[in-house]
């Protein structure tokens, strides 16, 4: 029986397949938009080429064009080879308005015969109008204005489509008031037939048969009235279509590498990562292709921070619930890799994958005895007991509250992230949080202890996957099972729905705050065009500069003004300056186990003069002003230099507390007395106590954003990605400070920024 079903599984998933109407309708979308309604370019909605060849009447007719979604070009030749000759090319232009509502498009022809001398050159127009996903109306006007030898005479077409399902529509077309046709389009088991029957006028009868070959070309083939077929059309677009896929295919997906929130590739190298904006496209690919029934998520190599592992769960949830069965290959059992592969059906490990599995747990270096051997000596400021990033520069040890915040932060992100990963494994097994507790006790221990604890399903090798999976869903034997590699891409899918399209900007601040950033997010923030109807800021950071924090949040109050709303999405990390920054947003939304808060800040210099005073070294200032050398490293603080410092950070620190008190509604003193002075938190607690709106990844802040709009559930969302420049190398924010501070000892910094180090965390 099983058997069975996955043959009929197979057999349902290669019929349904995209096929493109071919018709020159001025309501439709045919020919790839380039030779009927000059609006259907932009309803066509993908860059492509399209080629196409007719014979009848021993006329033969050549046409080729090309569209840049917007922009195309044409040409259509004809002859008899006894006299008839003509040629014309053609340039179109066209947009949508209104959300795809209406779409508007010009065209200008040139037009050379050999029954008259010169060029005529004539301008057309056309409009498509879709008030329903299920209706489409069009006109043109062909030779509204003409040039040249020959009076054009205007020609006037009117047309109509209605939709009924997804593989039926019916087309009506009035063509200068003289001819009707019909046209009706069938799509079935991978074909669209398009008959065109003529109602009145001189018309012909004629059937055209298209069909789509791998996802981005499309053949046609037509039939005239006398059974003959006399035309044909080869097209291709740039959009690839998911629904072409003729047959079921086992898909393995490569996440075998870094897969961050933006990818930032180098000069000459290019990108060394995955953005995590092209596995969630690959997974809307996935969505909408029928074939892919059975997918192998790869996760050998695989890095990827809590934020990014929680986002793929979260994809991995959408494709079982659409019937897609999903398997996780690990070669490395880590808690990230467990919680990215929280909801698949199956986990199968490398037979010689390790179990990383030690609970979590993090250490900070602390340099203030190396800096007094060699003479230096860091003046620290701060305000806040539990700021513990001035630590490392001014003190031996941990002090109780940072020990203390740390502990109670790794206790709760541990118990969020198991009781994620547990869900997967209660089904085959009962106490799974005490078991996974106590094997935390061991520090490595092999892939068959995580067999018998329930995280792995069983050990295989790579090839060996399919088999198991037909085997495991289908009780199908074939150890000669194959998969096909689908990695993760930037490639647009190809969509023909009517509905209506609303645009929201979506802006990354990812990795440590500078000035740099600042500077771009700030361009970015001006750039953002006027028909994005919402933004949404996805966070992955620990802070930075106080100053850049608070120019990035002005930024985005001063979007506000022009009525777009804002909503802030945090992902791995959002402390410190970048919560400062997510302030700024009408709703801030974060994972369950995403860091939040840490409110506070410190400052501070380099003093060197000890160390210069070793190596033999001697500055001598001239000023006019008691204070002008303040921020020199060749001298330390004066006491008054020192009260001026802590006035401007308990300054900050207010302007901090307010901000946050204006965001989340809770009271001043309580954001100071309970949530402030430097504390993180998980967004479980974070949510709990107010700091943050919603639990949820980027699919949540993206529909409470379409929610703030007043965006329908009937409108498709188009995000626009808004580039904000290259961002630090340095990855390790505590190393970064470090080293900024000594490459800039000649000032003085102000940092909201949360060093967290995670070495040996998993």
């Amino acid at each position: 029986m099983r058997k069975f079903f996955a043959l009929v599984f197979m057999a349902v998933c290669a019929s349904f397949a995209y096929i493109p109407g071919e018709s020159g309708f001025v309501s439709q979308d045919g020919g790839h938009g380039i030779f009927g309604n000059p609006a259907s370019l932009s309803a066509f909605d993908s860059k492509g080429v399209l080629l196409g060849y007719q014979f009848d009447d021993n006329v033969s007719a050549l046409r080729a064009g090309a569209n840049l979604e917007r922009l195309g070009v044409g040409f259509d030749y004809r002859t008899d080879g006894e006299g008839f000759d003509e040629a014309r090319w053609s340039a179109t232009y066209s947009f949508p308005m209104f959300d795809r509502l209406l779409f508007w498009g010009t065209r200008v022809q040139a037009l050379r015969s050999a029954d008259f001398e010169g060029t005529e050159w004539t301008l057309d127009q056309g409009f498509l109008v879709r008030p329903f996903n299920w209706l489409s109306l069009g006109y043109t006007c062909e030779n509204l204005l003409y040039l040249g030898p020959e009076s054009q005479d205007r020609i006037h077409s009117f047309g109509a489509t209605l939709r009924i399902g997804r593989n039926l529509a019916v087309s009506y077309d009035w063509e200068d008031f003289e001819n009707h046709r019909l046209l009706l389009e069938l799509g079935l088991y991978g074909f669209r037939f398009a008959f065109q029957m003529p109602l009145y006028g001189d018309d012909e009868w004629r059937l055209t048969v298209s069909t789509s070959i791998g996802g981005n070309y499309d053949f046609a083939l037509t039939v005239f009235d006398d059974y003959l077929p006399k035309g044909g059309a080869i097209g291709y677009h740039s959009s690839r279509n998911p629904q072409a896929s003729r047959f079921a295919q086992i898909v393995r997906v490569p996440l075998n590498t870094d897969v961050v929130e933006k990818s930032e590739g180098l000069p000459f190298i290019g990108e060394r990562d995955i953005a995590l904006s092209k596995v969630r496209n690959l997974f809307e690919h996935l969505m909408r292709d029928p074939s892919a029934g059975l997918v192998i998520l790869d996760f050998s190599g695989y890095r990827g921070n809590l934020g990014v592992s929680g986002e793929i769960n979260r994809m991995v949830m959408a494709l079982r619930a659409r019937g897609s069965k999903v398997v996780a290959y690990v070669d490395d059992i880590r808690l990230s890799v467990l919680l990215a592969a929280a909801s698949v059906d199956r986990v199968v490990a490398e037979p010689s994958a390790h179990l990383t599995w030690r609970g979590l747990g993090g250490n900070s270096l602390f340099y203030k005895g190396l800096l007094d051997k060699i003479g230096v000596k860091v003046e620290f400021l701060k305000h806040g007991a539990y700021k513990s990033a001035v630590e490392p520069y001014v003190a031996d040890s941990m002090s109780t509250e940072a020990r203390e915040n740390r502990k109670e932060l790794y206790t709760d992100l541990w118990q969020s992230v198991t009781s994620m990963v547990a869900v997967r494994n209660t089904r085959q097994s009962l106490g799974v949080k005490r078991t996974l507790d106590s094997l935390a006790s061991t520090p490595v221990v092999s892939a068959s202890a995580a067999v018998r604890a329930g995280l792995v399903d069983t050990l295989l090798y790579l090839d060996q996957v399919p088999a198991y999976a037909l085997k495991s869903f289908f009780d199908v034997d074939a150890p000669q099972a194959r998969y096909s590699d689908w990695y993760p891409t930037s490639r647009k899918i190809f969509d023909e729905t009517w509905r209506q399209r609303s645009r929201i900007a979506l802006l990354n601040i990812d990795g440590t705050i500078d000035a740099g950033m600042e500077q771009s997010v700030a361009e970015a923030l001006r750039r953002v065009p006027g028909s994005a109807e919402a933004l949404v800021i996805r966070i992955s950071s620990p802070g930075g500069s106080a100053i850049a924090s608070d120019k990035i949040w002005g930024a985005i109050m001063e979007l506000k003004k022009r009525g777009i709303p804002v909503v802030a999405s945090i992902g791995d990390m959002g402390a410190s300056g970048a919560y400062y920054i997510a302030c700024a947003a009408d709703a801030i939304f974060a994972e369950p186990y995403s860091i939040v808060g840490s409110i506070g800040i410190y400052g501070g210099k380099i003093d060197a003069s000890g160390l210069m005073s070793k190596v033999g070294l001697k500055a001598e200032t001239v000023k006019t002003h008691e204070h002008a050398d303040a921020e020199t490293f060749t001298r330390p603080w004066t006491d008054a230099e020192k009260a001026a410092l802590q006035q401007y950070m308990d300054e900050f620190y207010e302007r901090f507390v307010k901000v946050v008190s204006g965001a989340t509604g809770i009271a001043r003193a309580k954001v100071d007395s309970s949530y402030g002075g430097g504390r993180v938190f998980i967004g479980e607690k974070a949510y709990k106590y107010g700091l943050v709106q919603g639990l949820g990844g980027l699919d949540a802040a993206l529909k409470e954003a379409r929610k703030r709009a007043n965006i329908g559930e009937g409108n498709d969302i188009e995000l626009i990605p808004i580039l904000t420049g290259g961002s630090n190398i340095i990855r390790d924010p505590s190393a970064s400070a470090l080293i900024d501070f000594v490459l800039g000892a000649e000032r003085v910094q102000f940092w909201a920024l949360d060093p967290l180090l995670w070495e040996g965390a998993e």
